[in-house]
């Protein structure tokens, strides 16, 4: 019947055929690159998603338009830069009205779905066919037994939210109409704060210390003040964040001692949860009372508790990463099907001492990017080209042999996915962040809006609000460690980007 209504719509029957590739779009949030074994620098292994990389290409320049939950995820749907689709923060209101490439993949015959995490302001319509989104804390949902939201309410699910959005992937795969392509969004909470891994990797590294960052202790004196007051250092976390609480004992006498995230959890849940997390917080009691907890100790303590349990979490989505890609190997689907990684925004994982995102500094502004497209790339493939996360919508358009509208700004990734350098790609990418504040009001992270301009060597951002500015040679200078507005031999190169700058502006506000 479906098949039949294409055909009166006059649509092409060739994009129901074989060759038409399906899509599964697998999508975390705040995943750091170092903790993806695939890229240079990692610190942990990822089998299943280096997998990806190995059978197909991985992209060293990939980043985020807009480093922040809600308009990176519209950036994606749209193809189109913040101000153009309208969320420019995370509380702006999703427009679900607009041009978004799952809705023409859907009028060109594709299966659509998305299960997962949403996180924009307004539910889903028809931008997908089908939609299953985490519910409840802002559009985060839980990680323990979650609520999930669709077109027929809402329904607790019992488990781990990582392994729940597996299970519904895999269900809607298998009971999915055969003969027509796919495209399935999996997109998952972790590991995005209140880090809780699964129960299976809650008692992962205690003997192990990851490597500290080179610039954990960065002073930040050549940066603007505003820079270093940003309220993102690690050392300020505390309590439920690092999975501090009260033993099982001390709640069981007092039962008003559970915290909030405890009581989400299941009985033996729970019980896993204090086995792992019992012994640390104990220890760390025995710490803070032999006053070993002081200074730059305490510090590199804290780092230790957050980098354990965010690796746990991307221990638990690598896992289920493998489930899925199991599944294509088994039903015959590999051969035929795009598989793509990546995450709304990169992460601090303690360089600057930080845990956050929102800066145009390299480590929240790159976004994880991994793509296996048999046929099209040949495995073990290293694309150094500029790509932002809005070129993926016209990248499944061009795929599923569909016009791209001129009204979106990212292009097509096809030309570069050999990994040879084309003259005609683009030579350098804006950044836009519009959620901070001003010098009298600052926003939330009492952060400054900022926005900027980077090129495969040099890196302009602009503080307009502050009338201040910086300006790194990311050849020499990698970590960002040395502003050089000032220097004198770098005035060419700097009223080139601000020149640009405008231009960028200018072109994708449409």
């Amino acid at each position: 019947m479906l098949k039949s209504v294409f055909f009166l719509l006059g649509l092409s029957s060739s994009l129901l055929g074989a060759k038409t590739p399906n899509i599964l779009f697998l999508f975390s949030d705040d995943h750091a690159l170092r903790t993806i074994g695939a890229y240079p620098g990692s610190i942990n292994q990822t089998p299943n998603l280096d997998a990806i990389a190995k059978e197909g290409a991985i992209f060293s320049h990939s980043f985020n338009v807009n480093s922040i939950c809600c308009p990176s995820r519209a950036a994606i749907l749209t193809g189109k830069h913040s101000k153009a689709n309208g969320v420019i923060g995370n509380s702006s209101n999703w427009n679900g009205k607009q041009w978004v490439y799952p809705r023409e993949l859907g009028k060109a015959g594709y299966q659509t779905a998305l299960i997962g995490k949403w996180h924009l302001k307004g539910n889903p319509t028809d931008e997908f066919q089908h939609w299953d989104i985490l519910s409840g804390k802002g559009g985060q949902g839980s990680y323990f037994n979650p609520v999930f939201l669709s077109a027929n309410g809402e329904k607790r699910s019992l488990g781990h939210s990582t392994k729940i959005i597996t299970d519904k992937t895999l269900k809607w795969l298998k009971e999915r109409d055969k003969k027509m392509p796919f495209l399935i969004c999996a997109q998952y909470k972790t590991p995005h704060i209140h880090r809780l891994p699964p129960p299976k990797f809650m008692g992962q590294y205690d003997q192990v210390d990851f490597p500290v960052p080179h610039t954990f202790f960065d002073n930040f004196s050549t940066r603007s003040s505003f820079v270093s007051e940003t309220w993102m250092a690690l050392k300020g976390m505390k309590g439920h964040v690092l999975n501090i609480a009260p033993t099982e004992p001390e709640i069981e006498a007092n039962p008003k001692l559970m915290p909030p995230f405890l009581r989400e959890m299941t009985a033996p849940q729970r019980a896993a949860w204090h086995q792992a997390y019992d012994p640390r917080n104990l220890k760390m009691r025995e710490l803070d009372e032999s006053g070993k907890l002081n200074g730059e100790n305490r510090s590199l303590y804290i780092y230790q508790r957050f980098i354990k349990d965010y690796i746990r979490c991307v221990d638990g989505l690598d896992d289920q990463v493998g489930r899925l890609l199991r599944y294509l190997d088994k039903a015959g689907l590999k051969e035929n099907t795009i598989v793509i990684y990546s995450s709304d925004q990169g992460f601090f994982t303690g360089e600057h001492g930080w845990a956050e995102k929102r800066w145009m500094y390299e480590e929240s502004f790159k976004s994880p990017l991994l793509m296996r497209w048999p046929g099209m790339i040949k495995p073990g493939t290293v694309i150094d080209a500029l790509v932002q996360n809005i070129d993926l919508a016209p990248t499944l358009l061009k795929a599923a042999k569909i016009e791209v509208p001129v009204s979106v700004h990212g292009r097509a990734l096809q030309p570069i996915l050999s990994g040879k350098s084309d003259p005609s790609w683009r030579k350098d990418i804006l950044y836009q962040y519009f959620d901070g504040g001003t010098p009298e009001e600052r926003g939330p992270y009492n952060m400054p809006r900022h926005e900027g301009v980077r090129d495969q060597r040099y890196k302009l951002i602009s503080f307009y609000e502050f009338n201040e500015w910086e300006f790194y040679d990311l050849q020499e200078d990698p970590n960002e460690l040395n502003n050089l507005i000032q220097s004198p031999f770098m005035q060419g190169q700097i009223q080139r980007l601000k020149q640009r700058l405008t231009q960028l502006k200018i072109a994708y506000e449409n």
